[in-house]
C-alpha cells in the first residue's frame, strides 16, 4: 500500500452491493466550477487581442487562402492521401478549416474564434487529466491548468490560423489519455475503445499523436501497473503510429526534411541537446520569442549548440541520481517522449526552435513543479509558497497578451523575428512578400514606393547572407519590375529558373521582360511555359491574352485565355481585356456586358471614355 501511495494518485475503493445505506455520511463533492471558471476567463482575457488579427503569409495562404480542397467543401479530396497539405496529411484538421471557410469563406474571425474555443477546452482536459493522475489535487491541477493556458510560449499554438493541427490534436490526445486512465482504474474495456478512437481522431489531426502508445506505458508505470499486464490492449495504437509514421516521413521527405549535404550526421546530436535545453530553460523564462529561430550557419554552430551537451548530461544526471521518485521519472519523460519528434535529429522545416512544439510537452512540466509545490505546502506557509509561481503566471498573463498582438498581421509578425534576427533570410523575404502585395493598396504613390523599397531592402539583405534562397529572388525580381527596371528583373528571373527550374514565376517574369522589350514570340514562350507548370496563373493567361490580342490579333485564342482568368480569379482588367474581344468579334452586347462587370468586379477598372462612347454606355 505504502509503495502506491507514492504514485500520487487516489485508487478508487471498491463497494460490495448491500441494501443497506452507508454508515458513515456522505461527502459532498467538491465541484470543479470556483476553480476552472476563473482559469477559463483568464486565459480568454489573454489571448482576446488575436481575436483582431489577420491571416498571414506563414502557411496560411497554403492552409486557407489557396487552399482549394475548402471550397465546396472536397471531402474526398480532405481525405484522400495523394493529397497531404503542406506536407503533411491531417484530414480532421483541413476538415475544420473547410467548415471555417463555409462560415466566413476568408474572412479569419471564425478561424481564429475556433482556434481560442479549441485552446480553452484543452485548458480545461489539462486541469481534468492533471486532477485524475494526481490524486485529485485540485492545486496541482489549477496550476497546470493555468500555466498550460497562459505561457507565452503556447501562443504561436493558438494565434496562427495554421496551427489549428496543434490545439485540435491535443483535444483528443487528452481525452485518449484520460478515458485510458479510466481503464486502468476500472478495467472497462469500454474505456480502452474510447481511447483508441479518440488517439485515431488525434493522429489524423496532427502526426505528432504517434507518440501516444508510449506515453500510455507511462501511464501504466505511474499507476504502478505491472507494463507487461496490458500490453496486448497496446497492439493497435502501436499498429496505428507506425503506420502514420510510414505516411509522414514518406511524405515529408519530398520537401520538409532538410537534406543531409545541409548538415552532416554529427550535427544532429548537438541539435538534440540545444533543442531540449531551450525547451527546458524558456519554461521558465519565455525568453526571447520568435515565429521564426532559424538554423546556425552549418559552418558555424555557435558556442551555445556546441556547449549544450553539457546542460543535457546534468538534466540526465540529476533524473538518473531521482530515478526511484516516479514523479520526477514520470515527468521527464512525458516532456521528452512529446517532444522526441521533433528535436531535429532528422532537420525538419527552417527553424531549429518552435515554440508551438511545448504545446503538449509543458503539460509534464507544469505537473512536476505543481506536485512539489503541493509536497510542501504543508510545512510551509502556503501564500508564501505559492505567491512566487503566482508572480510568475502574472507575468506570463502579460507577456502572452502583447504576443498575441505580434500576430496581427505578416508586417507585425515578421518585423518583430527581424528584432531577433536581423540577417535571417525566411523573415526578411516573407516580411517583402507581405510589403509588395500590401503596396498594391497604399493609397498613394509615395507610400506605395517606400514600402517597395523597404521590400527590396529586405530581399537584398536575405540574398547577401543566403545567396542561393530562391524566395529572395522571386520576390526582388517582382519588385523591378514595378520599378521598371526590367534588366535586373531578367537578372533574378534568371537566377531564380538556376535554382528552382520549376518555379513558375521566374518564367513569368521573363515573360513580361520580353513583352516590354517588344519581342512577342520569345514572351509567349515563356508566358506558355509558365502556364505548363501551373495553368492556372490567371495574371500569366491575361499577359498571354493581351500579347495574342494586340501582336497577333488572334481574338478568339485571346478571349479564350481571358475567361479561363476570370474564372479563376474574376478581376476588372479580366473583363475589360475580354470585352474588347467581344468588340472585335462584332459581338457588341457582349462587349458591353463584358465592360459592365469590369466596374464592379473585385477589383475594378474605369473604362476608358473612348471605348464607352464606341459601345454607347
Amino acid at each position: 500500500m505504502s509503495k502506491k501511495k507514492k504514485t500520487g494518485y487516489a485508487k478508487p475503493q471498491s463497494q460490495k452491493p448491500s441494501e443497506r445505506k452507508p454508515q458513515r455520511p456522505k461527502v459532498k463533492k467538491r465541484s470543479f466550477l470556483p476553480w476552472l471558471v476563473p482559469i477559463l476567463i483568464i486565459t480568454g482575457l489573454c489571448f482576446i487581442p488575436m481575436l483582431n488579427n489577420e491571416l498571414t503569409n506563414w502557411d496560411d495562404e497554403y492552409y486557407v487562402v489557396q487552399n482549394n480542397l475548402l471550397r465546396g467543401p472536397d471531402w474526398a479530396g480532405i481525405f484522400d492521401i495523394n493529397k497531404p497539405v503542406v506536407s503533411n496529411y491531417h484530414p480532421i484538421t483541413v476538415s475544420t478549416l473547410a467548415l471555417n471557410y463555409m462560415m466566413t469563406e476568408l474572412d479569419p474571425s471564425s478561424y481564429l474564434i475556433t482556434n481560442l474555443l479549441f485552446h480553452l477546452a484543452n485548458t480545461g482536459l489539462v486541469f481534468y487529466f492533471i486532477w485524475l493522475i494526481s490524486g485529485r489535487r485540485i492545486w496541482v491541477a489549477a496550476f497546470s491548468a493555468i500555466v498550460f493556458g497562459v505561457h507565452p510560449m503556447h501562443v504561436e499554438s493558438v494565434a496562427w490560423i495554421s496551427e489549428r493541427k496543434d490545439v485540435l490534436y491535443t483535444f483528443f490526445f487528452l481525452l485518449a489519455l484520460i478515458q485510458y486512465w479510466y481503464f486502468l482504474t476500472n478495467n472497462k474495456t469500454r474505456y480502452i475503445l474510447l481511447c483508441l478512437f479518440f488517439f485515431a481522431l488525434s493522429i489524423l489531426s496532427k502526426p505528432a499523436a504517434i507518440v501516444l502508445p508510449l506515453v500510455l506505458f507511462l501511464l501504466d508505470y505511474w499507476y504502478g501497473q505491472d507494463l507487461r499486464k496490458k500490453i496486448w490492449w497496446k497492439i493497435p495504437f502501436l499498429a496505428i503510429s507506425i503506420v502514420f509514421a510510414f505516411i509522414t516521413v514518406t511524405i515529408q521527405s519530398k520537401s520538409a526534411i532538410a537534406g543531409l549535404d545541409f548538415y552532416p550526421l554529427w550535427s544532429r546530436f548537438f541539435f538534440a541537446t540545444y533543442t531540449s535545453t531551450v525547451y527546458v530553460l524558456r519554461f521558465f523564462v519565455p525568453y526571447p520569442l520568435s515565429t521564426f529561430h532559424p538554423f546556425p550557419s552549418p559552418g558555424n554552430l555557435g558556442w551555445a549548440v556546441w556547449l549544450s551537451p553539457l546542460f543535457s548530461l546534468g538534466l540526465l544526471f540529476l533524473v538518473w541520481i531521482s530515478r526511484k521518485n516516479k514523479l520526477v521519472v514520470f515527468s521527464f519523460f512525458f516532456f521528452m517522449i512529446n517532444l522526441a519528434l521533433v528535436l531535429q535529429l532528422i532537420p525538419i522545416g527552417g527553424t531549429l526552435v518552435s515554440e508551438r512544439y511545448t504545446y503538449v510537452p509543458y503539460i509534464g512540466m507544469a505537473f512536476l513543479i505543481g506536485m512539489i509545490l503541493d509536497k510542501y505546502a504543508a510545512t510551509v506557509n502556503r501564500k508564501l509558497l505559492w505567491g512566487i509561481p503566482a508572480v510568475a503566471v502574472l507575468i506570463f498573463c502579460i507577456m502572452t497578451f502583447f504576443r498575441t498582438k505580434v500576430w496581427k498581421n505578416s508586417e507585425t509578425l515578421w518585423t518583430n523575428v527581424l528584432r531577433h534576427y536581423p540577417d535571417a533570410a525566411v523573415p526578411r523575404t516573407n516580411r517583402a512578400n507581405h510589403l509588395i502585395r500590401a503596396s498594391q493598396q497604399a493609397g498613394t504613390k509615395e507610400k506605395e514606393r517606400q514600402m517597395l523599397e523597404t521590400a527590396l531592402e529586405d530581399c537584398t539583405i536575405a540574398l547577401k547572407a543566403r545567396p542561393n534562397h530562391a524566395k529572395g529572388y522571386e520576390n526582388r525580381q517582382n519588385i523591378y519590375l514595378r520599378f521598371n527596371q526590367d534588366s535586373l528583373a531578367l537578372s533574378d528571373a534568371n537566377a531564380l529558373i538556376k535554382l528552382e527550374p520549376q518555379n513558375r514565376l521566374g518564367y513569368y517574369t521573363k515573360g513580361v521582360v520580353y513583352q516590354r522589350f517588344n519581342v512577342p514570340d520569345s514572351a509567349i514562350r515563356y508566358f506558355d511555359e509558365c502556364l505548363r507548370l501551373n495553368p492556372n496563373t490567371d495574371y500569366a493567361l491575361n499577359n498571354r491574352g493581351s500579347l495574342l490580342f494586340n501582336h497577333y490579333k488572334k481574338y478568339k485564342e485571346a478571349m479564350a485565355d481571358f475567361t479561363k482568368a476570370i474564372q479563376i480569379n474574376p478581376q476588372g482588367d479580366y473583363y475589360l481585356n475580354r470585352s474588347y474581344c467581344h468588340y472585335q468579334l462584332g459581338e457588341i452586347e457582349l462587349a458591353k456586358q463584358d465592360a459592365i462587370r469590369a466596374t464592379q468586379a473585385p477589383k475594378k477598372i474605369a473604362i476608358p471614355e473612348s471605348y464607352r462612347q464606341l459601345l454607347k454606355l
